[in-house]
């Protein structure tokens, strides 16, 4: 099993300077990489909304982190690549590949707030569904032919690449039968410079949380990211990954190429844990809870509407906690992980544990005892 850690800013304390934040995270990466976890991931979001310090370029945050971690994997939950031109993403993550030594996971996502999307890239407004799974589909298409071939062209509903009808207006190099037609000198090919050191691409992950995206993500080859599911959940979901790989000819094991996050405060005792941290964890858990309370939920499981429409309005910590959290002692943290693993066969765990206004030498004191304590269980 292995072991990764989130870097999401947007949950770091708010009156901090954006300085600061950035000096949070370079400590969490060192500590990874000296501790034996497999990797760090960073999430992307954009503006200030909310009186959020949002991280908005991951690529750029993982080349600072690359530059100081010697075998620490650098990935992204999410890179939300429907915001990008897909040439010009491509370019970055292929840099950052050659700048790291082939350190990079590339998880994607499609983004979820129309405010982002429509000043970000109009056509791709998460609020348009058909539309953003299109730009979404399109893009991806486009980093795997780019990364993995050294000319390519594409041609989509939403993109095409070369531009049709574009001329050679300069010196016609000596390669050129490989990407013009040399009567017109139309170009009809596209090169990246310079492609990833990962052939064909670095490992391919989509956060996914519902039957069409995991459906999406087995179909087109793809590990998935969850977050909040509780064990059989995600056995569940798992399963049906499973079943959508086969179904256009891939055998994949069950929990091959699957991930969690969880959200992990580890302290002396479960009280300890709860009375530490509990009220940091849940204010962005409630921030984000627009999706209700199914998340949480086991398959087959209902709640009473009254107690449904509750939650709805606020989650406590005592309903979430034993679903979702790994808060507690280093003894019932293992228990909880090998639940994960004996339950849904999950291959990463992926933690966090910089929430709102929490002292960030709480979470260094949190990953520490988590990095005496727990990882050895798992070597």
């Amino acid at each position: 099993m292995k072991f990764g850690y989130l870097c999401n800013p947007a949950t770091l304390r708010q009156h901090e300077t954006y300085g600061e934040i950035v000096d949070h995270i370079r400590d969490i990466a060192v500590h990874c990489d000296r501790s034996g976890f497999d990797s760090i991931w960073f999430s992307e979001h954009h503006f200030g909304f909310w009186q959020r310090k949002v991280l908005p370029n991951p690529i750029m945050m993982g080349a600072d982190i690359a530059a100081r971690t010697k075998r620490l994997r650098i990935g992204f939950a999410a890179a939300t690549i429907t915001f990008w031109h897909p040439l010009r993403l491509a370019e970055d993550v292929a840099l950052l590949d050659q700048f790291s030594g082939g350190r990079v996971e590339l998880g994607v996502g499609r983004g979820n707030y129309g405010v982002e999307g429509m000043n970000l890239n109009p056509m791709a407004d998460p609020r348009k569904q058909a539309d953003n799974y299109k730009v979404f589909a399109e893009t991806l298409a486009i980093l795997k032919l780019a990364f993995s071939q050294k000319n390519f062209s594409f041609k989509g509903e939403k993109y095409t690449f070369p531009d049709p009808g574009f001329t050679w207006e300069r010196a016609v190099p000596e390669d050129a039968p490989e990407f013009l037609n040399m009567e017109t000198k139309e170009l009809l090919q596209m090169q990246l410079m310079p492609r990833p050191v990962q052939q064909p691409h670095p490992p391919l992950w989509q956060m996914v949380d519902e039957p069409k995206s995991v459906e999406f993500a087995a179909k087109n080859a793809l590990n998935i990211m969850m977050w909040r599911p509780t064990p059989r959940k995600l056995a569940h979901h798992f399963k049906h990954y499973q079943e959508a790989a086969a179904s256009v000819g891939r055998k994949v094991p069950l929990g091959a190429g699957t991930a969690i996050l969880r959200d992990t405060f580890v302290a002396e005792t479960r009280d300890e844990a709860r009375d530490m941290a509990a009220a940091h964890v849940m204010k962005p858990l409630n921030f984000s809870n627009w999706r209700g309370p199914g998340i949480y939920l086991d398959p087959d499981e209902k709640l009473p509407e009254e107690q449904d429409q509750a939650l709805r309005k606020n989650l406590p910590y005592e309903f979430v906690e034993p679903r979702s959290l790994l808060f507690g002692s280093p003894e019932y943290v293992v228990d909880k992980i090998h639940e994960l693993r004996e339950i849904a066969q999950v291959e990463r765990i992926v933690i966090t544990g910089a929430w709102g206004s929490i002292d960030p030498e709480l979470t260094m004191r949190s990953l520490r005892l988590f990095s005496e304590k727990v990882l050895p269980k798992f070597a």
